[in-house]
């Protein structure tokens, strides 16, 4: 019972994880989109998700990236994205003429709303393949943002160049800064925050008036100035997902399913082992609660239709079982083996016991009565081995056989009140 809770409550909590995981993975898996990304879709590959990288200078001129990342997941996808990479190195200005004009249009709004004087420089494009460790595709397209944000004294104020932004559901915005400042205000808080960064996810967040609005201050993040310039982060650093930041929550969700798949081997694998047998469930237990696992799943059933014609072995069988186990009963181990003593002292480990001594308290846990087939799947046994075995007990007088049917069934030597149908002696050696 303790064995099949288990496995239903594994499935369940399963089942609650892929119902979580999978459909935020159907609502987040749409095509990307932005500026640049028609000359990719025309070359057959379709990006997954967007990335906009955002570099703040303590100038107040700003970085810009916006990578294309497509999931390399089959022999079509990547031959199409190695075929557009080639493309991109070949002809650059296909590309970025028509992003050029977009991001300029942008810049141009921008410095009307804020009155700053901005330009867009330095507009290129690059096509790459990167491992996270699955395979992906990025296309990026990177420019330099004069006077981004304002600038006042050792106070830089970043977001009203690009306030309301719009992020979808495949997009994210990621905001760095130079080591030596610390953000005092960031509105709205950050999906995720790291060192000298925060990002916003289009899935989480969604900028309204006055957003997206980062104040910095020199000093604000507990370091001192430092003489000599830090290095602004490289792009790749920016870039790589932190731990669970992954864009592709297929993959979640696809270990997800793997677990409910798994969890469900399992529980018919046990099925088959008698451990979640639903009316002979009963029959694999033994008389310490324990479950035989290792019993075939039709013996315990098939020897209780047998004894059913034998109703005063029957009635022995059942008085041995309840004096046998008593008030002491030990945990029950993978063959069945362990038992409480008659004095309630406990029992020894199995390994500590002789052959016999082993064979003995088997039989004593199925009720006085046990197939041989039972001893040697249960103990581990190969059939010489039981057979030899049974055969000294049985010659000492320790146990007593029987044929039934085709088996050959053991029993303890106070079990002979059977009468004649169930004969001692010679006949039941064959097979043993």
């Amino acid at each position: 019972m303790a064995t099949r809770d288990a496995v239903f409550a594994l499935l369940c909590a399963a089942l609650c994880v892929l119902a979580v995981v999978a459909p935020t993975a159907a609502a987040q898996e749409s095509t990307a989109s932005g500026p640049g990304v028609e000359p990719l879709v025309q070359q057959g590959v379709e990006p997954d998700s967007t990335r906009i990288v955002v570099e703040v200078s303590e100038r107040g001129d700003a970085r810009w990236e916006i990578q294309y990342w497509t999931r390399l997941d089959d022999e079509n996808t990547t031959e199409a994205f190695r075929s557009l990479q080639d493309d991109v190195r070949a002809n650059p200005d296909d590309y970025t003429a028509a992003f050029a004009e977009r991001i300029a249009s942008t810049v141009g709004a921008a410095e009307n709303a804020t009155g700053r004087e901005m330009a867009a420089t330095n507009v290129s494009v690059a096509a790459e393949t990167r491992s996270l460790p699955d395979s992906f595709g990025v296309v990026s397209y990177s420019f330099e943002w004069s006077n981004f944000a304002a600038v006042d004294g050792d106070r830089l104020v970043v977001g009203d160049a690009i306030e309301g932004f719009f992020l979808d559901s495949s997009s994210r915005l990621i905001l760095s800064w130079p080591d030596d400042y610390g953000a005092t205000t960031v509105e709205p808080a950050g999906d995720e925050t790291r060192e000298n960064a925060v990002i916003w996810r289009g899935t989480q967040t969604e900028f309204v008036s006055g957003e997206p609005n980062v104040v910095l201050e020199r000093g604000a993040g507990g370091s001192e100035p430092s003489a000599t310039p830090t290095p602004t982060p490289t792009p790749g650093d920016s870039e790589t997902p932190a731990a669970g930041d992954d864009p592709f929550p297929t993959t979640t969700a696809l270990i997800a399913l793997a677990l409910v798949v798994l969890v469900g081997a399992g529980a018919v694998y046990l099925r088959s082992r008698g451990a979640l047998g639903g009316d002979g469930g009963a029959g694999a237990v033994d008389a310490t609660g324990g479950t035989d696992a290792d019993a075939p799943a039709d013996s315990t059933a098939a020897t209780a239709d047998e004894a059913g014609s034998e109703p005063a072995a029957d009635d022995a069988a059942t008085s041995r079982a309840t004096a046998d186990a008593g008030a002491d009963t030990a945990a029950a181990d993978d063959t069945d083996e362990s038992d409480a003593s008659d004095d309630g002292e406990p029992s020894p480990p199995p390994e500590l016991l002789s052959n016999e001594e082993r064979v003995l308290r088997l039989i004593e846990s199925r009720g006085g009565r046990i197939k041989q087939q039972e001893v040697a799947g249960a103990l581990d046994w190969t059939d010489a081995k039981t057979s030899k075995v049974v055969r000294g007990m049985r010659d000492e007088g320790t146990i007593e056989g029987f044929r039934l049917g085709r088996e050959n069934v053991l029993r303890l030597p106070e079990d002979d009140d059977r009468g004649a149908d169930a004969p001692d002696g010679d006949g039941d050696s064959n097979g043993v």
